[in-house]
Formats: C-alpha cells, structure tokens, sequence
C-alpha cells in the first residue's frame, strides 16, 4: 500500500469515527469555524487546567476532510500547552498552505494523513477550519 493510500485510509477512519466529537458543554471556550463554500461548520471547545488543554473536543457539520481534521487535530493538541498548541496550529497552516511542504517541517507523524489532501488547493480550508477554530478560542483562553 502506497503512503497516499494508508493516509487516505486514516482519514477515511477519522471521518467515520471521529475522536472528541461530543458535546462542548463545560468547555472554557468555545469557537465557531464556518466554510459556506462547502457547507462546513464546526465548534472546537477547549478545557483547560492552568496552561494546559485538558481536553479538546469538537462537534458540527462536514465533508468528510473537515471532520477527519478537526478529529485528528483534537488528538494531537490535549494535553499540551496553550502556547505549543497556538505554535501547532501556526505550523499547520503554514504547512497546509506551503503546496508542497517544502521550507517548512513536516507536522508530526500523528498529522500526516493529511498531506493526503495537501495537494487539492480547494480542500485547504476543509482541512484547516477546526484549526482556525482552535486558534481563536486559544487567543481568548
């Protein structure tokens, strides 16, 4: 099996079992990421305790892109700072957005799947929205 093909195949599991997607309530912050575009709509909820994220969890509406990011993105941020979450996110866009990841370090190994999409300029979004989300509610926790 190719890399494209096992990271299409993780994607594929995130979308159709998505980690942390469950209902925000008690969450210190909440941020609303929305692509009209594509009809995608996702809320990002982030518990802390002190300058950790305890947890982060997500819920909405989207292409199966979308969904797979904001899964894999709540994976890999808990537990960690708020600052190295901030610079995760910061990372991930500059890698998204390089095309081919070149001048930029490739994100860790937990986040390659989506290199899968990397290439397709109209998915960038889908990909980075719960992102964007996580960023925002990071700005005011």
């Amino acid at each position: 099996m190719s890399a494209t093909g096992f990271y299409q195949g993780v994607l594929r599991d995130h979308y159709r079992n998505p980690r942390n997607y469950a209902d925000l309530g008690g969450a210190d912050v909440v941020r609303r990421g929305s692509n009209p575009r594509c009809g995608d709509d996702v809320e990002v909820g982030i518990y802390c305790e002190g300058d950790l994220l305890k947890q982060v969890r997500f819920r909405g509406r989207g292409c199966s892109v979308c969904i797979a990011s904001a899964s894999l993105m709540t994976e890999a941020v808990a537990g960690k700072s708020r600052v190295a979450a901030h610079q995760m996110a910061d990372e991930m866009k500059r890698w998204f957005n390089s095309g081919d990841g070149s001048h930029v370090p490739d994100p860790p190994e937990s986040l390659r799947a989506l290199s899968a999409v990397q290439g397709y300029p109209a998915r960038r979004r889908c990909v980075l929205l719960a992102w964007e989300a996580l960023d925002d509610a990071l700005a005011v926790a």
